[in-house]
């Protein structure tokens, strides 16, 4: 069945439209992880992506508008890579090495999306889509409980150990962290292996 030329036309400058936007979230991000998000300007991000600024400003009309965008990016690709990779049964332990593994392979990225998260707190408009992290952490912790308090442990946990391997230096322990997601999701288990255990 033949083509309409203009119709062609019209998804060739979709498919383009959403490979540069594309490349002006990851420059954005290499950006923040570079320089925070203080050194995020429309001539940056274009600088960094490649294109023009005129190409940035047409994707993305403001600063926080760009944020924005990086911002449900970080959390929606980090959900779509989780799912692909770690089965919805996996163990808490399980979850513990996968986020040990991702932020040990590419701390940069990590880190750009802790300074966007401190910077929505100054930041009314990028709160919405900051908050988006919190809660996909907790849905995957309601994987393994019903505990209103169990899922706020998970998601302090979580940030808290990111943030401590970052400000020391040091890699994200996955041993340790799954030690402390069990303890957190499966109080139970945990409490009767170290009762076994003390005999």
């Amino acid at each position: 069945m033949p083509t309409d030329p203009a119709r062609a036309a019209a998804d060739g400058r979709r498919t383009r439209g959403a490979q540069t936007r594309r490349r002006l979230l990851d420059a954005a991000m290499r950006v923040v992880s570079r320089d925070g998000p203080q050194g995020v300007t429309h001539r940056a991000v274009a600088a960094e992506a490649g294109v023009s600024k005129s190409l940035a400003t047409y994707h993305f009309a403001t600063i926080e508008e760009l944020l924005v965008a990086a911002l449900v990016e970080c959390t929606e690709e980090f959900a779509h890579e989780l799912a692909e990779s770690l089965p919805a049964t996996s163990t808490p332990a399980g979850l513990a090495h996968y986020f040990a593994a991702s932020f040990n392979a590419d701390r940069e990225a990590w880190l750009g999306s802790y300074e966007l998260l401190l910077h929505a707190a100054r930041r009314p408009a990028l709160r919405e889509a900051a908050l988006a992290w919190p809660a996909w952490t907790a849905r995957l912790a309601r994987r393994y409980t019903d505990d209103p308090a169990a899922v706020d442990a998970f998601v302090a946990t979580l940030d808290g150990a990111g943030l401590l391997a970052l400000l020391t230096d040091a890699p994200l322990d996955a041993d340790r962290l799954a030690r402390l997601f069990e303890r957190i999701l499966l109080p139970g288990r945990t409490s009767r292996m170290v009762r076994a255990g003390s005999r």
